[in-house]
């Protein structure tokens, strides 16, 4: 099943949805949920597995399709592994969602903590002042810790954020 960028475009990031002023809030909200449903769906059920890379090439193209994902990350109760997993897999621009993605690596289950830290991973343009501040944040996280593998993780996560800081 092949779909077509125009497709993507008009049902994700329909310009009259993102540029119209609602004058009732709930009709705003519908159209986002809307579109968040049909991301998470294209995302992550797999009668669309053989479009994912068009996809994801949509979503390296549209700044505010990459907003969708993570607003659907943050909304997502069943699917937010996947979503996440999303990120890396596509190779998304989620650098601006650092803080974001450390509170999941540190306070969500395991797997999403894990996909979490992978999508941290493969950021490529790390402020060394944001890491500083979330590193403070890890590290109390850390000592707090008592699951072994979470202890790891968080662990691991504080050692990338301390290489993205200057003389650490």
């Amino acid at each position: 099943m092949s779909i077509k960028r125009d497709l993507l475009k008009e049902k994700l990031l329909n310009s009259k949805s993102f540029n119209t002023v609602y004058l009732v809030k709930e009709d705003e909200e519908r159209v986002r949920r809307e579109q968040m449903d049909l991301l998470t769906e294209l995302l992550c059920d797999d009668k669309h597995k053989a479009a994912r890379g068009e996809v994801f090439n949509f979503l390296k193209k549209e700044k505010k399709a990459v907003d969708l994902l993570i607003r659907a990350i943050g909304e997502a109760t069943v699917d937010k592994k996947k979503l996440i997993a999303a990120c890396w897999e596509g190779d998304l621009d989620c650098d601006r969602y650092l803080a974001l993605f450390t509170q999941l690596t540190l306070n969500d289950t395991f797997e999403v903590a894990l996909e979490a830290f992978t999508t941290i991973e493969n950021m490529r343009k790390i402020e060394p002042v944001e890491a500083g501040a979330l590193l403070e944040k890890v590290n109390t996280a850390l000592h707090q810790q008592a699951d072994p593998g979470r202890k790891v993780l968080a662990s691991d996560l504080a050692e990338f954020l301390k290489k993205h800081i200057p003389n650490n």
